[in-house]
């Protein structure tokens, strides 16, 4: 049965089961008829032709009333559900422990993906960059985007390649950001200093008004129905029959070493950079 989905991906305009300036792909992907002309016809998501939608009313409507679920299978397991964090304090708890995600979106039918430092700051995530840089200019212009973080805990080794694995954690966070203005942008990007770097702000001061003419700051909300987290933890899975090999868990850790100081550096090294070292050298 097709999915009618409730809006245009790109807009936002309500399309619903009878309306007549719904267009869509051959992957479902909906754009209302506006959104398609300006893309040319053209999927901004596979590239592949919007034509009409078919409209559904009357006692096939009600017999086949729309699910609009397409928000829950991207935020949903399907396959080992158990594995999914449900609890935004775990999500939160693990975004704030990392410090690099990226950033994926498309621009017409090439797909763009970046690494980038980021930071939580309450209900989203705060991103930086070059004014010039493409990505960022793509999802300041309103493209959708994904935002991927990820860690790898551990290697697991079953009796056989097919059953080992890993442990891990990841979470991806879906919408469209937001640019955060001239006037905050400075408080956001201390924001972001102050996230990754506790105590440098303090050190050498904020940024100049040169350096936030330069960069752009990007938000993307973290709302109930945007995101998705999935974790892997514990042994192999205990084999049915006897083994004659190892079997196992290699734990894998990020830490810090020692502090290399830059030819041009002058005076010790300072509290925020102790600080940092100390919280990531293994007990």
């Amino acid at each position: 049965m097709l999915d009618l989905r409730a809006q245009c991906e790109r807009c936002g305009t309500a399309l619903p089961p009878d309306a007549e300036n719904a267009r869509i792909c051959s992957f479902e992907c909906t754009f209302c008829a506006v959104c398609a002309a300006e893309s040319e016809h053209a999927c901004p998501n596979c590239g592949g032709q919007l034509q009409p939608r078919p409209t559904r009313v009357g006692e096939a409507l009600r017999r086949n009333p729309p699910e609009h679920e397409r928000a829950s299978r991207t935020t949903r397991l399907t396959r080992m559900a158990e594995r999914q964090a449900t609890e935004r304090a775990e999500l939160y708890d693990f975004l704030d422990s990392q410090l690099v995600g990226t950033l994926a979106t498309v621009d017409g039918t090439d797909p763009w993906t970046v690494p980038l430092l980021y930071a939580r700051d309450g209900d989203r995530i705060l991103l930086h960059g070059s004014t010039g840089a493409g990505t960022l200019r793509q999802v300041a212009a309103g493209a959708a985007a994904a935002f991927c973080v990820t860690a790898m805990d551990g290697l697991v080794v079953a009796e056989s390649t097919f059953e080992s694995s890993a442990n891990y954690r990841s979470a991806v966070i879906r919408g469209r950001l937001t640019t955060i203005a001239m006037d905050d942008r400075r408080t956001t990007l201390d924001i972001l200093s102050e996230r990754l770097l506790p105590g440098r702000n303090a050190e050498v001061g904020g940024s100049t008004r040169k350096q936030v003419a330069a960069t752009v700051a990007l938000a993307l909300e973290i709302t109930d129905d945007n995101w998705l987290m999935k974790t892997r933890t514990g042994e192999p899975g205990q084999p049915a029959e006897p083994v004659d090999v190892w079997c196992g868990v290699v734990p894998l850790t990020i830490t810090a070493g020692a502090p290399v100081e830059a030819p041009w550096s002058v005076g010790p090294v300072p509290a925020s950079v102790r600080a940092f070292v100390a919280a990531r050298r293994p007990e």
